[in-house]
This record gives structure tokens, C-alpha cells and sequence, in this order.
């Protein structure tokens, strides 16, 4: 990662903060916007060293989500990744899948090669079980909330302190042949 891309990741992060687009969530919604996450999303994807390898020339991403609140957020991140001109420099294709079952994501996953998968909130019982089902697997797991993350996926996001923090779980990252450079790792929370 270069050094204006650092820049511009710590501006994407201010400017939340100053602009007040990070507000604090009811406990049906997420605590850092959508819009902001995706910003993220497409950044953090340029810290793993394995993105484009996992990639190819397109990267495929799943969101996945349950009913409710958890589909409206969903469809929501469906809207925002695909707004989004590439990810981390490629482009990409976006899809959606409601939830049923780890195996289910699983299969999705191994069916055409996925780059990244998004969970939704709603998701925080299932993330140790979707965990344990994707250990080995080449994806990147992004969770909608902190708590996903402390649960099982890899990256997800949280309010502290009126600005919004990226959450990163080693372990996880480990299990799911995720490869940060040490720029992001220190400039998030670790789990």
C-alpha cells in the first residue's frame, strides 16, 4: 500500500468524523453508515496482500443477510459495492444471498470463486459457525458490526468514541487466508 493510499484511507475516516456521517445506531442498525462501510470495504480490500490473487480479473462479492432489518441493511451494502466504480483496483460483480446455513454460504463461495463476503447484521449468532465452515476457504469475511467480528468474521466496524474504528480478528483472518500488511494492522483494533 502506498503512501498516499494510507493518506487517503485516514481522510476517508476523518472526514466521517467531521462531516457527522458516523452516528450512533439503534439496535437494529449499524453504528458506522453504509455508504462509509463500503468506502472502507474498498480500501481495506487493497491492505490484503491475497485480494487480486483470490480475485482474478473480476471480484465476485457476496452479501449475505437474514430477514428484516438484516435484508433491508444488505440490500442497502448490495446498492453501495455496487455503486462503487472497482474494488481495491478491480472490478467486481455483486450478488446477494439470504441466509439458510454455513454449508449453503459455503457452497456459494466454493460454487464461483468469491473474493468477499459481507454479513450483514442478524448474523452475530451464526458468525462462529460461519467461522468454523469458511476456515481454510480463500475469502475475506466482512461483518456490518464489531460484534460480528469478535464472533467470527474477519473485519467489521464499530462506533467508539464518536469515530468510526475498524475491528480485525488475526485468528480469523488466518483461518481464511487473509494477508494484511502491517499499515492496516496498525491502524485498527485488534480482536
Amino acid at each position: 500500500m502506498t503512501r498516499s493510499s494510507r493518506r487517503t484511507f485516514l481522510q476517508v475516516l476523518a472526514a466521517a468524523s467531521v462531516h457527522g456521517l458516523v452516528r450512533r445506531a439503534s439496535a437494529a442498525e449499524v453504528s458506522v453508515p453504509i455508504r462509509l462501510q463500503s468506502e472502507l470495504i474498498g480500501k481495506i480490500a487493497a491492505f490484503d496482500r491475497a485480494f487480486r490473487a483470490r480475485s482474478g480479473s473480476t471480484a465476485r462479492l457476496i452479501v449475505a443477510y437474514k430477514d428484516g432489518d438484516s435484508a433491508r441493511i444488505g440490500h442497502q451494502m448490495e446498492q453501495a459495492l455496487t455503486e462503487m466504480p472497482n474494488i481495491a483496483g478491480l472490478s467486481k460483480t455483486v450478488e446477494t444471498l439470504a441466509w439458510s446455513s454455513p454449508a449453503a454460504l459455503l457452497a456459494a463461495i466454493r460454487g464461483r470463486s468469491t473474493a468477499l463476503v459481507y454479513l450483514s447484521v442478524g448474523l452475530e449468532v451464526e458468525a462462529p459457525m460461519i467461522a468454523t465452515a469458511l476456515e481454510g476457504s480463500d475469502v475475506l469475511t466482512v461483518g456490518a458490526t464489531g460484534a460480528i467480528v469478535e464472533r467470527g468474521a474477519c473485519v467489521g466496524f464499530e462506533l467508539e468514541e464518536g469515530k468510526p474504528r475498524i475491528y480485525v480478528n488475526l485468528r480469523v483472518a488466518k483461518a481464511q487466508k487473509v494477508d494484511f500488511g502491517a499499515h492496516l494492522l496498525s491502524l485498527v483494533k485488534l480482536v
